[in-house]
């Protein structure tokens, strides 16, 4: 049986119930699912007093623009973070070695966390775009795909990088770094071109070098940098998976 068998409705929505239930027994997924929902929300809802206090206090105008990046980038990192988190768990407490002798596999159950993971990640960006940018809805589509993508990305380096969940744990603080890249776009020659190899730059430059519509080059620039990140991401995913 094929690895896309997971697409039938039936065992998505089975597969998808069975990872709810593991969610919703651990807090601090579900805390980390909220607070990456809400940040774009109170940054959309506080803006003005943000930039107010950001001026008096840091002398830095506008701070609501730079933080914007952040704001729209972090629910899909924290999501990312917790499918990765799941996957850890699946083969540490070993349901990932027996779906080996299934008909499901290991490869259709990747592809089924990942479709799901791009799912969600798309959705949550869409919904932080409304509020943060909601003027510029020509951007939506590439943005949401694109921040998709970083979610895999977080997905697919904790269980390459990581040994097990406490290594996990740590390795997602140096993960969540990555919420900054989209400022490298802000830098100047020779470090902005330096940076064009970091998916989450290309974030950052449809953000600050794009107005209500977005060129195609840019784009295709963006999609290749972050596909090219995941295949070599999945390559050794694969191997430390067996």
């Amino acid at each position: 049986m094929s690895a896309f068998s997971v697409m039938q409705p039936k065992r998505l929505w089975m597969l998808f119930r069975a990872d709810a239930i593991s969610v919703t027994r651990e807090p601090v997924l579900l805390v980390n699912l909220f607070i990456g929902l809400t940040l774009p929300v109170l940054l959309a809802l506080f803006r003005n007093e943000i930039d107010a206090y950001a001026d008096n206090a840091l002398g830095i105008e506008g701070f609501s623009a730079y933080a914007v990046s952040f704001a729209l980038i972090i629910p899909g990192i924290l999501i990312g973070w917790v499918t990765g988190m799941l996957l850890l768990e699946d083969r540490d407490d070993g349901p990932l070695l027996a779906l080996e002798v299934t008909p499901l596999g290991k490869g259709g159950f990747i592809l089924y966390r990942t479709l799901i993971l791009v799912l969600i990640a798309f959705a949550a960006t869409l919904f932080s775009l409304h509020f943060l940018l909601p003027e510029r809805t020509g951007l939506y589509i590439p943005l949401a795909l694109l921040i998709s993508l970083e979610s895999v990305l977080i997905s697919f380096a904790l269980v390459a990088l990581a040994s097990n969940k406490v290594e996990g744990m740590a390795l997602s603080k140096i993960l969540n770094m990555l919420a900054l890249a989209p400022l490298l776009a802000l830098f100047d020659a020779p470090l902005r071109y330096i940076s064009a190899i970091v998916p989450g730059f290309w974030i950052g430059e449809i953000l600050y070098q794009s107005n209500a519509q977005l060129s195609l080059p840019l784009f295709l620039m963006a999609l290749a940098v972050h596909l090219g990140a995941l295949f070599i991401l999945y390559r050794v995913l694969t191997r430390r998976l067996g």
